[in-house]
């Protein structure tokens, strides 16, 4: 039995603050990621975009890494993605999509903690730097701290959408 499998891969080379894909994926009332990022790349845990529901991304923004391989990244957003997908097939989710006020405060960690790194500070630039300056590609902490971050779906951090209850058909008595 052969099987066929589509696969579509976008390499960027060293344009890591601009993504093809950036024009190519649309989320909430066609806004695209290029649109939603035009403050620079964000995501919630590095995977989850507010705007983009049921959209996971691997290898996102703060995800890169100066120090090691990236598949412990990988390895970790690909087991949340997994309890997130396990999540919503026991809760009955139609859809998740992380709220933005989250996101936010995720991002705003993320940033502080970029700030006092080599990467940031004294004046260096490098491909990691997005055209505002904006280090947006690299993960500033240890890798186990994503591992743990990333441990668990919360929905609780996502808005969330059950599928219309079935009707049951009306029961007719008959003699």
């Amino acid at each position: 039995m052969k099987h066929e499998v589509d696969t579509i891969i976008y390499g960027t080379g060293f344009k890591v603050t601009d993504l093809p894909v950036m024009d190519m994926v649309h989320g909430r009332d066609g806004v695209s990621l290029r649109e939603a990022w035009r403050d620079g790349m964000e995501a919630h845990l590095c995977t989850a975009i507010a705007g983009f529901p049921n959209f996971f991304m691997l290898i996102g923004p703060n995800t890169g890494l100066g120090h090691i391989s990236m598949v412990f990244m990988i390895e970790s957003q690909i087991a949340y993605i997994l309890d997130a997908l396990k999540t919503m097939d026991v809760q009955g989710l139609r859809e998740v999509e992380v709220r933005r006020d989250v996101q936010r405060a995720f991002v705003d960690g993320v940033r502080s903690s970029m700030r006092n790194t080599v990467w940031t500070r004294g004046g260096c630039t490098s491909w990691y730097l997005d055209s505002e300056g904006r280090n947006t590609t690299l993960w500033p902490g240890t890798t186990w701290r994503f591992r743990r971050q990333t441990a668990r779906f919360d929905a609780d951090a996502y808005r969330v959408i059950e599928p219309a209850r079935r009707r049951e058909p009306a029961v007719t008595a008959t003699a």
